[in-house]
């Protein structure tokens, strides 16, 4: 998938190609959870996930990320069997989500979030996603 990476043994990436997921299955991803809205999105993707892939939306962008968020992709999280794929249009957002959780979980604050992030080869710098991660932990 596009800018993939792994955040404490998850799975963030970009917008997958069809085939990609269809061939979700095939590469032991039991869960996806898609964070992007609707409206950036040309067609619905729940129908292409391949069966047996538990499909989970949970939409934001920088202008609505909040707690609800993060509380939805951990649910998603807590909830799934075996490997997770989390995915936006190009990866920020997904790696925002699970460095999130995983610095929540390790009892870091968000010097933790932005360290995991960095670490999978994404950078939240200056955009509203830091600034959610430094209110997110104050």
């Amino acid at each position: 998938m596009k800018n993939e990476a792994q955040i404490e043994g998850v799975v963030v990436a970009g917008q997958p190609t069809d085939a990609e997921l269809r061939g979700l299955g095939e590469r032991g991803i039991t869960t996806l959870i898609n964070v992007r809205p609707a409206h950036e999105q040309p067609e619905p993707e729940g129908p292409k996930v391949a069966a047996g892939v538990t499909y989970v939306e949970v939409p934001f962008d920088g202008a609505t990320i909040g707690r609800e968020h993060v509380e939805g992709v951990r649910a998603a999280l807590d909830a799934a069997t075996g490997p997770v794929a989390v995915h936006c249009a190009g990866g920020t957002r997904a790696a925002v989500m699970v460095a999130i959780i995983a610095s929540e979980r390790a009892g870091e604050g968000p010097a933790g979030a932005v360290r995991r992030i960095e670490a999978a080869g994404y950078d939240v710098a200056g955009t509203p996603y830091a600034a959610f991660i430094a209110r997110y932990f104050a």
